[in-house]
């Protein structure tokens, strides 16, 4: 972790309302490889997510090396792309000729916008692979700005302990203080907190704005509570804020620990219309979608690389 201030324990705030409580399913996915999905299926409405489209879960699970197929070549437009690799290891590359790999802890914010055509997954080297996969919608404005990577590596991620037995690692947005180093266009909070077992932390007040509204919480080992509602690996915890804000959401784990993804966005309150890979806010929109690729326009824009040294490279 790094060495960042451990914080005292806050008085307690109001508490958020639950909305609704439910298990991921479980489904096939990229070339085959099985996934939890907490967001994008039948259990939760485009509307009550807005502006998280998808959170797919990836493992834990063990591979040989090269057995793992990933997703082969395949396009987005209209969103941001988020994969967060817990562990094992991962190529990527797209049609413009960018690549990389991504390692444990690391994460790639993609901002697939006007559209790209890329390959992820491939080239693990054998043994346990753990990550999730989190699509995040963009406003009619930025549907088709020019694509951009953030590839961050695990080591300028801000992990600290805001509470004792507790890790919060802040992807985006902020927590107790401590800032993300990934820019987002639209608002939001993604924290992957890591409980020891019979810990506590409340999340909320000052640290999470009142234009955050959606709040979901997804678990994904152990057990606890979150808000005061049982919860266990697999469980997703959809959550209401107060009027005006200043309430928060504590996380409680059990005696085997608790590991769990907090997501915090601003509803975007615009049409959606989404078909596989593409995400617009009218069906003429992804029937363009659907032709640009077909005739290999999609692509319309070489994807800006940004280096977390303070360099960007075209």
């Amino acid at each position: 972790l790094q060495q960042w201030p451990t914080l005292s324990a806050p008085s307690p705030l109001p508490a958020m309302r639950l909305i609704k409580k439910f298990k991921a399913h479980s489904q096939k996915e990229g070339a085959g490889f099985i996934v939890r999905r907490p967001i994008g299926g039948a259990h939760l409405l485009d509307s009550v997510a807005d502006p998280f489209l998808l959170l797919d879960e990836l493992g834990p699970v063990e591979y040989a090396k090269g057995e793992f197929p990933g997703a082969p070549w395949h396009p987005h437009r209209g969103f941001d792309t988020v994969m967060y690799l817990k562990e094992g290891e991962g190529a990527h590359r797209d049609s413009m000729g960018n690549s990389g790999v991504l390692r444990a802890g690391d994460c790639q914010w993609m901002t697939a916008a006007s559209g790209i055509v890329h390959d992820e997954g491939r080239d693990h080297p054998g043994g346990t692979l753990h990550g999730f996969q989190c699509w995040v919608n963009l406003p009619a404005k930025h549907k088709m700005d020019p694509p951009k990577y953030q590839d961050v590596p695990s080591n300028v991620i801000p992990t600290f302990e805001p509470s004792p037995g507790v890790s919060a690692k802040v992807i985006a947005g902020t927590c107790a203080g401590v800032d993300a180093v990934v820019q987002t266009l639209v608002p939001i909070q993604y924290i992957d907190f890591v409980l020891e077992p019979k810990s506590t932390f409340e999340h909320g007040g000052e640290s999470l704005a009142a234009e955050l509204e959606t709040i979901i919480v997804y678990v994904y080992s152990g057990s606890g509570a979150v808000g005061g509602t049982e919860a266990s690996s697999g469980d997703t915890i959809v959550l209401g804020r107060n009027e005006g804000g200043g309430d928060g959401v504590i996380l409680e784990s059990g005696a085997e620990g608790m590991s769990a993804l907090f997501l915090a966005g601003k509803p975007l309150r615009e049409p959606i219309s989404r078909h596989g890979p593409f995400v617009m806010n009218t069906r003429e929109e992804i029937m363009q979608a659907f032709m640009d690729y077909q005739n290999g326009t999609l692509v319309r824009h070489k994807g800006t690389m940004v280096d977390f040294e303070g360099k960007d490279e075209l």
